[in-house]
């Protein structure tokens, strides 16, 4: 059986909270490398991402101190489950004081996602999600 897995990135901001719209690149490969399209459905955090990342997130006491403000960029894979493996989430763009390591740990801590669907199957999926620091109240 082969392997589809689907690149997803965001290169905006993601939802209101965040200041504007999403934009997404869409890349599908298979096991011979093949690239396949279009996406029939995106994978969807339920109750949806902005809610849980203003619950949730800590705004790190050494940011705090040091006035630090910006976005962490992070990457992880999630998987034709809608499970993200603890392996797979990585810090792409940092800013340090404790934000980095809070930002793995709030992706980490998410819940099941509903996967994403190609061919009308569920696929893995790389996802790319900025992390606001301060958090957004």
């Amino acid at each position: 059986m082969k392997k589809l897995v689907l690149i997803l990135g965001f290169w905006g901001l993601i939802g209101s909270a965040y200041g504007q719209q999403q934009r997404v690149e869409v890349k599908i490969k298979d096991a011979k490398d093949r690239t396949f399209g279009p996406v029939e459905t995106s994978p969807e955090y339920p109750g949806g991402i902005e809610p849980y990342f203003r619950k949730n997130t800590r705004y790190p006491q050494e940011a705090r101190q040091n006035g630090i403000k910006g976005r962490v960029l992070v990457n992880f894979l999630i998987d034709s489950l809608g499970s993200i493996p603890d392996s797979s989430v990585r810090v792409l763009r940092g800013i340090g004081y404790g934000c980095d390591e809070e930002a793995v740990r709030l992706v980490r801590n998410m819940a099941r996602w509903k996967p994403g669907t190609v061919l009308g199957k569920p696929v893995s999926i790389k996802y790319n999600i900025p992390v606001l620091f301060p958090p957004k109240p």
